[in-house]
């Protein structure tokens, strides 16, 4: 399988960070548990409250309907779900990452296609914390560290009307957006420095760091006793 570096920092920032005492990347539902979150539970309640809505008036100012994200059934839906890096800390807080590492910048092709898979990124990981974790406090991340400004003026507004939709209002999960400076400060600064003295080298992101900040210098070959070439002469 495929090693990504940016899932890699999510679980060592999960680890280190928030201090998670369980945490895993590519993580996804089982079968069962789609069985069970087909059973009428909240999660699916919800998405059939999104599907029948009436489509809203759509402003200038976003352009965005959260039925256009929701593209095939429910189970299909969240079948088709992979959260990046999931963590559990020691009071029972959940947090979800999707986590986006392209090196020109978010990908996810036009400005309006990236703003749409990043909504559905939010609204599907929202889903499953309130199907899989109940009455927990659950914080729902997206994180790049690089997103071009006009995709990001995209973004943002969006996710402003994601979050003060009254559909999206359980009192235990928040939304939380992370990316450029604030990517820098809060994920790859304070992960590098929480795990300065952490010897563990089983995360690939911390043992690439360590390789990196290695203090490479020229090799300076001292004289040993053993390298003497000196005899004593024959009688």
């Amino acid at each position: 399988m495929k090693i990504e570096i940016g899932e890699s920092l999510a679980l060592s920032y999960l680890k280190h960070v928030k201090k998670c005492v369980i945490y895993q990347t590519n993580w996804k539902l089982s079968s069962w548990w789609l069985q069970e979150l087909g059973k009428k539970s909240p999660a699916e309640k919800l998405y059939d409250k999104l599907k029948e809505s009436p489509s809203k008036e759509k402003t200038a100012a976003t352009d965005f309907d959260v039925k256009d994200v929701l593209t095939s059934d429910f189970s299909q839906f969240l079948k088709q779900a992979e959260i990046d890096a999931l963590g559990v800390d020691k009071d029972g807080n959940v947090y979800a990452i999707d986590v986006a590492f392209h090196e020109r910048g978010l990908g996810y092709g036009k400005k309006i296609d990236a703003r749409d898979r990043v909504m559905k990124k939010f609204v599907r990981s929202y889903m499953i914390m309130l199907g899989c974790f109940p009455g927990k406090k659950c914080t729902v991340i997206f994180a790049s560290p690089k997103v071009d400004a006009a995709k990001q003026d995209l973004i943002l507004p969006v996710l402003e009307e994601l979050q003060a939709d009254a559909r999206f209002k359980d009192n235990g999960i928040t939304f939380e957006y992370i990316a450029n400076d604030k990517f820098k400060a809060e994920i790859l600064d304070q992960t590098i420095e929480a795990s300065r003295n952490d010897a563990d080298t089983n995360e690939l992101f911390l043992r690439s760091y360590k390789l990196i900040s290695m203090p490479y210098t020229k090799l300076k070959r001292g004289k040993r006793k053993d390298d003497a070439t000196d005899f004593a002469p024959v009688e």
